[in-house]
């Protein structure tokens, strides 16, 4: 069954362009493929969030465990040959005030080392979330640096070249978010603080929810970059797609909503898969992962379903999505309750999908 749906242009900051209207069909695929169980994490993983992979093809997990960090802390996991988890590392910089660090958004930079957001909303501070760096020697991490603090409620991080991009979901002023970008040649000449006097400087661009959005909830969330360089950004709160398009020197050149729809109310992790020219969609509140294929200017539904616990393979509040092995795999976050998650329960998970048929 196919729906032409035409993307309703819902909001647009004039100093990053001016939005478009954009036909993007959604399909609802049919069989959709049934997702089985990629790993069991344990009871002291209870929120795992961010994937990433090195330039060896190793897959790494953060988990970030908000809700019983005095418990298990919270962690970088490594995926062995068969596919196991092990800790990577749990010798992360905590905040000076919180005491805290709680892993999210993370990727690999062209220096080899592992860059991640530590989101210290979670630990209560406001304009305290923290851009890290793990130094890593031979695979193995040998230090941690703080590179920039000052985010609202930091999430995802992608690069492209040597400038790394980091999602912002929240801000002091309802319903907006942003984006920032710093050079890494920015990033090794000292720690950066940002303020109300140096933030545009990084600012790529902010955003606001949908007037229609009444809850609360948070803003920009995942990223991605396809093969042409350009940028995508997806909505958590209410599921618009962004487009930025750059200059051969990386500066911005124009920015438009290219999909807007109650088909899809909420976009968190993005992920690129070059193969298939298509961003992997996690969808959180609806217990759903979509595939937006670039080519065809198409989203098409891969799985729905309704409350689970994840024990089988099922998908439970997804929130990352990443292609690994041939394989779609998509963290289940489970850890607050919400429309389709209706108990906090004792499986901690990954979904795996056979995209490849």
């Amino acid at each position: 069954m196919k729906i032409k749906i035409i993307a309703l242009i819902a909001f647009m900051q004039s100093a990053c362009g001016i939005s478009q209207t954009k036909e993007i069909q959604i399909i609802d695929t049919n069989p959709l493929i049934k997702p089985t169980l990629f790993a069991d994490l344990g009871e002291s993983c209870t929120t795992p969030d961010g994937m990433a992979v090195d330039r060896k093809g190793n897959l790494y997990l953060s988990v970030l465990n908000p809700t019983s960090y005095e418990k298990n802390g919270a962690k970088i996991l490594k995926f062995d040959e068969n596919d196991k988890p092990f800790i990577w590392c749990d010798k992360l910089p905590l905040h000076p005030i919180s005491k805290r660090v709680h892993p999210m958004g993370m990727e690999f930079g062209p220096d080899g080392n592992l860059y991640f957001m530590d989101n210290q909303f979670f630990a209560g501070q406001k304009n305290a979330s923290r851009l890290i760096r793990i130094i890593v020697k031979n695979g193995n991490p040998i230090d941690c640096e703080v590179l920039v603090e000052g985010f609202y409620f930091g999430e995802a991080v992608r690069w492209r070249n040597n400038r790394v991009f980091v999602t912002d979901a929240l801000a002091e002023k309802d319903k907006e978010s942003s984006i920032f970008s710093f050079s890494l040649k920015e990033l090794n000449s000292g720690k950066i603080f940002l303020n109300p006097m140096n933030r545009t400087n990084y600012l790529l661009c902010s955003f606001t929810l949908k007037s229609t959005v009444t809850e609360p909830t948070i803003g920009i969330d995942g990223i991605a970059f396809d093969s042409k360089g350009n940028l995508y950004a997806g909505n958590f709160g209410d599921g618009v797609i962004t487009k930025f398009e750059f200059d051969r020197k990386g500066r911005l050149i124009s920015r438009k909503d290219v999909f807007s729809s109650d088909k899809l109310q909420c976009c968190d992790g993005f992920y690129y898969d070059k193969l298939r020219n298509s961003i992997f969609i996690a969808n959180y509140t609806d217990n759903s992962v979509h595939e937006f294929n670039l080519t065809k200017q198409t989203i098409s539904l891969i799985w729905k379903n309704e409350n689970a616990d994840g024990a089988d393979g099922q998908l439970d509040n997804p929130c990352e999505t990443i292609v690994y092995k041939g394989k779609l795999l998509v963290v289940n976050y489970d850890t607050f309750l919400g429309k389709k998650n209706k108990e906090l329960d004792q499986f901690h998970t990954i979904s795996s999908f056979n995209i490849n048929n």
